[in-house]
C-alpha cells in the first residue's frame, strides 16, 4: 500500500465507509485482481478475491503475489481506518507466510486485516487469508509509517473573490475509493503521547443518545490500575487468601455481584474486567485473545501486589485460568472452572457469528439490550434473576458506538486454537482443580465437565442442578458454597 499523495480532508474511517456505500469506484489494482472491499471497523478491514486460473503461476496454483496483494490491501485499509483527517501512511515492511496451495477450487478467498499496534509514527498490522472452507492459507504482517500532516494552505486575501464552483469538488488523489471531502469532520483516531494514555472518546449513535445507561451501584465502586497493556478496572473486597474471579463474554466483573460479599468474609476477592470488557481499556491495538488475556491478568496481579491466588474462571475466563495455571503455576494456588471453555467447544454460535462482516454495519445503530437479555434468559434458569438492572449493567459497557465496536473486537479475537494448541501443556497442570457446571447449561453442555475432568490431573466435579450457564448469577448460593468448601477443606 503506497503513501497517499494528497491527504484527505475526511478521516480514514469516513472515507472507507463512503467507499462501502459506493461513493467512488475502487482503485485500478483492486479491479485488476477482482478484489472487493466488503467491511471496515476501527482498526480492521476485510477484502475478498476469487481464486481463478487467471491468477495461476507456472505450478498451476494461485500466485503468491496475488495472495500477498489481498492481505496487503486488507492490512492497508485497516491502517487507513485509524487515520485522522489529513494523515497519510506508507508501508515500510511486508512479511507473508504461505501455508497451503490455492487453486480455483478454493473458491472465494477472504482476508481480514487488523491493526495490532498503533503508535504515533509506526503502525503494525496483521492479516489472515482464508479460503471458502475457512481454512487458513496465509498469514501476513506489515509495518507502516504515519506521515506528517501537510500544512493547510493560507486562505486567499479578502479582496480576492473565490471562483464559483462549476462542478463537484475534486477528489483527493492517491486516496483509496476517495469520495468528495466532507467539511471538517472530527478525527476518529488521534494517537496519544503514550499507548497507556489512550482514552478514545466514545461515539454515541444518534438514535441511542437519549438512552444512556447509568452504572449499577456495585459498578460505581470499581477501582482502576494501570498495567503494561492498559488500565484494568476491578472490584476488591475482603481480607484473607487472594481469590481472583475471571468473567467470560459478554460479561464483566458484574457477573460476580452476588458472590463477592459472601466470599469476602473469608477471602481477599479480586474481580477485574478483562481488557476490552466492562470499564477496562478498549484500545484498538490490544490483543483480546484469551492467551493475551492470561498475560494481562498476571500483570494485573503483579500491579496490585498479589503474587499468588486461587483463580476462578467462568466461560472464556475458564480458558484464561487454564493458561495461567499452565504458564504460571506458582501463581495459581487452586483452580476453579465454572461452565468453562474446553478445547474446541467455543466460541459458541451466537459469538462466532459476530465475525461475519455484516455485523460491522449492524452494530452502528443496534440496541444490544434485547439480544443480551435473550442470552441471559437462556443462561439463567432461576425465575426472577434476569432484572432490568442486570440487563442494563450487562449492556452498559457496549452502549455507545465505540463500545459496540469494542464488543465486536472482543468476539472476533476469540480463537479456540489458543487452547487446542496448548492441549498438552494444559494436561500437565497439577494444580488442584474444582469443576463446577450448571446441569441446564444451554451454551456449554454438562458433558464438557467430564471432558475437562479427564483432561486435568487433580480434579473434582460438582454439577449444580438446577443451574444454567451463568451460574454465579443463577445460583450464587451454590457457587459460593462450592468455592468456599473447596478452598477451605483441601
Amino acid at each position: 500500500m503506497r503513501a497517499m499523495s494528497e491527504p484527505a480532508e475526511m478521516s480514514g474511517r469516513d472515507l472507507l465507509e463512503a467507499a462501502l456505500r459506493g461513493a467512488a469506484p475502487p482503485p485500478p489494482y483492486v479491479r485488476l485482481l477482482n478484489m472487493r472491499f466488503i467491511a471496515v471497523s476501527d482498526g480492521s478491514a476485510t477484502f475478498e478475491m476469487p481464486a481463478t486460473v487467471d491468477l495461476y503461476n507456472p505450478n498451476n496454483v494461485v500466485h503468491g503475489g496475488a495472495l500477498t496483494s489481498l492481505a496487503d490491501s486488507a492490512m492497508g485499509f485497516a491502517v487507513f481506518s485509524t487515520l485522522a483527517a489529513g494523515e497519510t501512511f506508507t508501508t515500510a515492511e511486508l512479511h507473508v507466510n504461505f501455508l497451503r496451495p490455492v487453486t480455483a477450487d478454493s473458491g472465494m478467498l477472504r482476508s481480514i486485516g487488523r491493526v495490532v499496534h498503533r503508535g504515533q509514527q509506526l503502525v503494525v498490522a496483521e492479516a489472515e487469508v482464508l479460503d471458502q472452507q475457512d481454512q487458513l492459507i496465509a498469514r501476513a504482517s506489515s509495518t507502516n509509517v504515519i506521515l506528517q500532516r501537510r500544512l493547510a494552505q493560507p486562505p486567499p486575501p479578502p479582496s480576492v473573490a473565490p471562483a464559483a464552483p462549476t462542478g463537484p469538488p475534486p477528489m483527493p488523489s492517491g486516496v483509496p475509493f476517495a469520495p468528495a471531502p466532507a467539511p471538517e469532520p472530527a478525527p476518529r483516531f488521534t494517537p496519544p503521547p503514550s499507548p497507556l494514555e489512550r482514552t478514545p472518546t466514545p461515539t454515541v449513535s444518534p438514535s441511542l443518545a437519549t438512552e444512556l445507561i447509568s452504572a449499577a451501584p456495585l459498578a460505581r465502586t470499581k477501582r482502576k490500575i494501570r498495567t503494561f497493556a492498559g488500565d484494568v478496572a476491578y472490584l476488591r473486597k475482603g481480607q484473607g487468601p487472594a481469590l481472583l474471579l475471571l468473567h467470560g463474554i459478554p460479561s464483566s466483573s458484574y457477573l460476580w455481584r452476588d458472590v463477592i460479599d459472601p466470599l469476602a468474609a473469608t477471602f481477599d476477592v479480586l474481580a477485574p474486567d478483562l481488557l476490552g470488557y466492562g470499564d477496562s481499556d478498549k484500545r484498538l491495538d490490544a490483543d483480546l485473545a484469551i492467551a493475551a488475556q492470561a498475560r494481562y491478568m498476571v500483570a494485573f496481579m503483579e500491579s496490585i501486589g498479589v503474587h499468588q491466588a486461587a483463580v476462578v474462571g467462568h466461560d472464556i475466563g475458564g480458558g484464561i485460568a487454564q493458561l495461567m495455571a499452565a504458564d504460571e503455576p506458582q501463581r495459581v494456588a487452586r483452580l476453579i472452572l465454572i461452565d468453562s471453555v474446553v478445547d474446541n467447544n467455543w466460541p459458541v454460535a451466537d459469538i462466532a457469528r459476530l465475525k461475519e462482516p455484516a455485523w460491522d454495519q449492524i452494530m452502528v445503530n443496534i440496541d444490544l439490550r434485547k439480544g443480551l437479555r435473550k442470552g441471559l434468559e437462556a443462561g439463567i434458569v432461576t425465575e426472577g434473576r434476569v432484572t432490568d438492572e442486570l440487563v442494563d449493567e450487562w449492556t452498559r459497557p457496549f452502549q455507545d458506538l465505540g463500545g459496540r465496536r469494542a464488543y465486536l473486537r472482543a468476539a472476533r479475537a476469540l480463537n479456540n486454537r489458543d487452547l487446542v494448541s496448548r492441549s498438552k501443556h494444559i494436561e500437565e497442570i497439577e494444580t488442584p482443580t474444582l469443576i463446577v457446571w450448571g446441569a441446564n447449561d444451554k451454551f456449554l453442555e454438562p458433558q464438557w465437565a467430564e471432558a475437562l475432568k479427564h483432561k486435568l490431573r487433580d480434579t473434582a466435579v460438582e454439577i449444580i442442578d438446577p443451574g444454567g450457564h451463568f451460574l454465579p448469577l443463577d445460583r450464587p448460593d451454590a457457587v459460593t458454597e462450592a468455592i468456599t468448601r473447596f478452598l477451605t477443606t483441601r
